[in-house]
């Protein structure tokens, strides 16, 4: 019997999708326990975890897709989801194969399964969250924008810098205990006996390889924390800034502007508190594609695509 063929909204009570030429944009939530059986999808997909997580049977691995992650499934491949405790909140983007301009630059990101993990991803999200919200035709424009960018910055993630460079185990490492004490701010010195490096040789390589200093690399933890809060609790922006350790709501609203393109209050405003409403907006916009096609070529310059770490890619992981 031949695998279901199945929306990527298979077991998720509420939802949001948006239509435009070249993407489909899906927001969706699962319960918690939750058991996706087999099944496959008509378009590949990059996957942003939000909230939560689950469990991912694909290709003969095993993928931990917790919040913070994302991942691609390649189109029509099989696969099965088993969600975990805290239920998921998922963003799901599937791109058309017809626009096949657009495509050629990610091809290799979406043929094949990879596990990433970065900040950048989860920061892109925001802005893509609002514009599902909006009813103005022109969000159409907004949302491939935002998409695009979201898709580069993958793909940057998941390119190998060309050297055969595979990745540092000291860096990985560091990553860690970043995600783990982004609220501490721990100090260089700290990091770097983690790590077991130099912190001289610590803060070059990783801003040679993550694209960013060690310090931004932790405001951007703290923005993506504190977006999450803002959609899931009522306390005010003041508190939350303090919780993900800003010294106040006006530095929480810089790094927001600097990071997710989008003020606190406004995010707050657009997306709602615990908003779950089930609702379906598909709208076909045509969009000159000469010009999504040279932004996209744009955005994957090779200044970024050998800047980002070729060690996000989880494509390499211990299958289970």
């Amino acid at each position: 019997m031949p695998t279901a063929l199945v929306p990527v909204t298979m077991g998720s009570p509420q939802s949001k999708t948006r239509e435009t030429e070249c993407f489909r944009v899906v927001e969706a939530w699962f319960p918690a326990g939750t058991t996706l059986e087999p099944h496959t999808h008509d378009r590949a997909i990059l996957a942003i975890m939000l909230q939560g997580g689950f469990q991912t049977a694909i290709a003969a691995r095993w993928l931990d897709c917790d919040a913070g992650c994302a991942w691609t499934e390649p189109n029509s491949e099989k696969h099965a989801n088993y969600v975990g405790r805290a239920g998921a909140h998922v963003l799901v983007i599937q791109p058309d194969h017809a626009c096949e301009e657009l495509m050629e630059p990610i091809l290799s990101l979406l043929d094949h399964v990879h596990l990433l993990k970065h900040p950048a991803l989860l920061c892109s999200a925001p802005r893509i969250r609002a514009e599902l919200q909006s009813s103005d035709l022109t969000s159409a424009l907004s949302i491939e924008t935002y998409v695009v960018a979201a898709l580069s910055t993958a793909a940057g993630l998941h390119h190998r810098d060309g050297s055969g460079n595979r990745p540092l185990g000291w860096l990985r490492r560091t990553r860690e205990l970043l995600h783990d004490e982004w609220r501490n701010a721990p100090s260089l010195s700290y990091v770097a006996s983690v790590a077991g490096v130099h912190p001289c040789h610590l803060a070059h390589t990783f801003r040679d390889r993550m694209g960013e200093t060690l310090g931004t690399y932790v405001q951007r933890l703290r923005v993506t924390w504190a977006l999450g809060e803002l959609t899931t609790s009522d306390r005010p922006i003041s508190q939350i800034a303090l919780e993900a350790g800003f010294c106040d709501q006006s530095h929480l609203t810089r790094q927001c502007q600097r990071f997710a393109g989008v003020t606190p209050a406004a995010y707050r405003a657009r997306v709602g508190v615990g908003s779950r409403q089930v609702t379906s907006r598909k709208t076909q916009v045509p969009i000159n594609r000469s010009l999504r096609v040279v932004a996209f070529r744009h955005l994957l310059a090779p200044s970024i695509t050998t800047r980002l770490a070729p060690e996000l890619d989880g494509s390499q992981r211990r299958t289970r």
